[in-house]
């Protein structure tokens, strides 16, 4: 499969009417923004390898 860049701008335009936000020019920007750190964020996730039988741990302490 192709690799295709993360395309704020197609996100924007296509989920800001399924959700019925009508979204101020002067708000775009900062919207786009976001969503470009949330993309890099998760990106980082992503790299991270699991083995097939990975679980998740019943008890979180930190």
């Amino acid at each position: 499969m192709a690799y295709k860049p993360f395309d704020a701008d197609a996100l924007i335009d296509a989920a800001a009417p399924l959700l019925q936000l009508r979204i101020a020019p002067e708000h775009r920007a900062g919207i786009k923004l976001n969503l470009k750190t949330a993309s890099k964020m998760a990106a980082l996730v992503e790299q991270v390898k699991l083995d097939d039988d990975a679980e998740p741990a019943p008890v979180y302490r930190a």
